[in-house]
C-alpha cells in the first residue's frame, strides 16, 4: 500500500513537472525559434512594406525585451540604416534610427508617406515618434558636429485633426510643422473636406534641390537654382478648398545663375544670392515679390543688357558699349532690389551704389530706371524673341499666368 501511494505521487509530480515546466519551455523555445527564423523576418519586412508603400529589406532582427524590436542593416526606399529600434505600445510606436542624409528620392518618399499618414487614419491608427540620432541636410561627414544634429519627427492625432512635426531635439529654431484639420463649422454644419497648414522655420540651410523634389511631388511648379543652392528663412502655407496661400521670408544662397537661366534663351554665368524680404502667393497668383538679388562676379550676354535698357527703361552709362563686339561680357558686380506687385515692376539699385545696377571693370554699365515698368514687359524681357513677343516661351507663358493682376484688371 505504501509503495502504491508513493508511485502515484511520483507520477503526479512528474506530470506536473512536464505540464508546468517542460511543455512551457518547449513552447517558448519553439516561439523563440520562430521569432528568429527567416520566414518571420520576411513577414515583418512584408508588413512594413505594406505600411510604408515601399520595399523594406531587413538583414537581421532581435527581441531584447517585450514590445521592443531591434533591426539591423535595414533598407527602405533605397535608404540604408545600420540599426533601427522599434518600441510599440497600444497607442504609440517609437522608432530610433542611427543616421540619415536625405536624397531626392528620400524626399519624394517622405512626401508620399506624410500625405498618406494625414489622410489615412485607419491605416495609420497610432501615434508615431521617430528619433534620428544623426541627421544632416548635406552629404558631409558625420564627424562635423556643425552639420549634424538629432532630429525628431512626431506624428500625432487628436479627434479629426492630425499633425506632423519635424524639429531639432536640442533647439526650437528649426521646425517643420504640418497640420491637417477638418473645415470649420458654418451655420451650425461642418463643411466637407479638410484644410492643411504648413509652417517652416529654417535657420540651418536646406538644399534647394530637396525643396524642388518636394514641390514636384506635390504637383507645384519650381525653378532651378543649381545643385548647391540652399534656403534659410520662414514659410507659411495654407490650403483651404484647394486654394493655396503662401508667405515667405528668407534667403537663397549659392545660386548657380547658369542653371537659373538655363530655360531662357539668354544666359548668365556665376554665383548669386537672393534675399526675399517678402513673398506672398494667393488665389493661384503671386501678390507680392520684394527681393534683393546680388552676384559678385560672372558673365552676362549683351542681349540681357540691351533688353534691360529697351524694355525696362534702364539708363546707359560709360561702359554700356563694348568695343570688342563680343556678345558676352564679364562683370564684377550685379545687384538690384526688385518689387513686383499689382502696381507693376520697380527695379532699384542697392544703397551706396549711386544708382548702378551692373558694373564691369570698375565702371558702371547701366543705371536704375526712373519709372515703374508694367508687368508684361517682364515677360517680354524673358521671351527671347526679336521683336519681343508674349508669350515667347513656355516659361514666359507660365510667368504671365502667375504674375499679379494689375490694378486696372481688379
Amino acid at each position: 500500500m505504501f509503495v502504491e501511494q508513493s508511485t502515484v505521487k511520483i507520477w503526479r509530480v512528474r506530470s506536473a513537472f512536464i505540464l508546468l515546466c517542460v511543455v512551457p519551455t518547449l513552447c517558448l523555445s519553439y516561439w523563440a525559434g520562430i521569432r528568429q527564423s527567416v520566414a518571420h523576418r520576411e513577414h515583418i519586412a512584408y508588413k512594413a512594406s505594406r505600411l510604408l508603400g515601399r520595399r523594406v529589406h531587413i538583414e537581421s532582427m532581435t527581441y531584447p525585451q517585450p514590445g521592443c524590436l531591434m533591426l539591423s542593416d535595414v533598407t527602405v526606399a533605397g535608404q540604408s540604416f545600420s540599426n533601427v529600434s522599434v518600441v510599440t505600445s497600444e497607442s504609440e510606436v517609437r522608432l530610433t534610427v542611427d543616421n540619415v542624409v536625405p536624397r531626392r528620392d528620400t524626399a519624394v518618399f517622405v512626401v508620399g508617406l506624410v500625405r498618406r499618414w494625414l489622410s489615412e487614419p485607419v491605416q495609420f491608427n497610432k501615434n508615431y515618434v521617430i528619433d534620428i540620432e544623426k541627421f544632416s541636410w548635406q552629404n558631409s561627414s558625420f564627424t562635423e558636429d556643425g552639420n549634424v544634429w538629432p532630429l525628431r519627427i512626431e506624428c500625432v492625432s487628436a479627434g479629426s485633426g492630425r499633425a506632423i512635426r519635424f524639429f531639432k531635439r536640442d533647439s526650437s529654431q528649426d521646425e517643420i510643422r504640418i497640420v491637417r484639420t477638418s473645415n470649420r463649422m458654418q451655420n451650425g454644419e461642418r463643411l466637407k473636406g479638410y484644410g492643411t497648414e504648413v509652417e517652416v522655420n529654417a535657420s540651418d540651410p536646406i538644399p534647394v534641390p530637396l525643396i524642388n523634389a518636394v514641390l514636384s511631388e506635390c504637383g507645384s511648379s519650381q525653378w532651378q537654382f543649381g545643385e548647391k543652392a540652399t534656403f534659410t528663412g520662414q514659410v507659411r502655407i495654407s490650403n483651404r478648398d484647394d486654394d493655396w496661400a503662401a508667405e515667405c521670408v528668407g534667403r537663397l544662397k549659392q545660386i548657380d545663375l547658369g542653371a537659373t537661366t538655363s530655360l531662357l534663351s539668354s544666359h548668365i554665368q556665376g554665383d548669386g544670392e537672393i534675399t526675399l524680404n517678402r513673398f506672398v502667393w494667393s488665389h493661384k497668383r503671386m501678390e507680392l515679390c520684394d527681393c534683393v538679388c546680388v552676384a559678385d562676379r560672372g558673365q552676362i550676354e549683351q542681349v540681357w543688357i540691351d533688353r534691360l535698357v529697351t524694355l525696362l527703361g534702364c539708363r546707359i552709362e560709360d561702359a554700356y558699349h563694348q568695343l570688342s563686339g563680343s556678345h558676352v561680357r564679364s562683370f564684377q558686380r550685379l545687384g538690384f532690389g526688385l518689387v513686383i506687385d499689382s502696381g507693376g515692376l520697380r527695379l532699384r539699385a542697392l544703397p551706396g551704389r549711386s544708382g548702378c545696377l551692373l558694373e564691369s571693370q570698375g565702371m558702371p554699365v547701366i543705371l536704375e530706371p526712373t519709372e515703374t515698368a508694367t508687368l508684361d514687359r517682364l515677360a517680354w524681357l524673358l521671351s527671347g524673341t526679336t521683336p519681343a513677343a508674349v508669350p515667347g516661351t513656355d516659361v514666359t507663358a507660365w510667368l504671365l499666368s502667375v504674375l499679379p493682376k494689375t490694378r486696372a484688371l481688379r
